[in-house]
């Protein structure tokens, strides 16, 4: 009877740091979060295959500029696919986007990226 309770706190053990573990280091916008959920993967968004929607939590949508969906646009490349699926990982997590509330832009704030 006593072998109960150990394994119950056994699986909790395991269920804790699982759960905890959504992060991934970001491959774009240099590791910035806010900036690669809220303007995407692109500094420029006009050469992005597919651009982040508010509220920036896993909502998206393909912007033209590549096969598919325009026929005559550029095939996707490993890194808009990368970029894609860091977004469809990481972003969701939020469960809420803000608005930036530092000074000057996100995307110059503390270097360029």
């Amino acid at each position: 009877m006593a072998m109960k309770p150990w394994i119950g706190w056994l699986v909790l053990g395991f269920a804790l740091p699982a759960s905890s573990q959504f992060y991934e280091p970001l491959q774009f916008r240099s590791n910035d979060p806010f900036l690669f959920c809220h303007d995407g993967y692109e500094p420029v968004q006009a050469t992005a295959c597919w651009i982040p929607l508010p509220p920036y939590t896993g909502a998206w949508i393909m912007t033209g500029v590549c096969n598919p969906p325009n026929q005559y646009g550029r095939s996707w490349t490993d890194r808009d696919t990368l970029a894609l699926q860091q977004y469809l990982t990481v972003c969701p997590q939020a469960q809420n986007s803000g608005d930036w509330s530092g000074s000057g832009s996100p995307q110059t704030i503390p270097f360029q990226h």
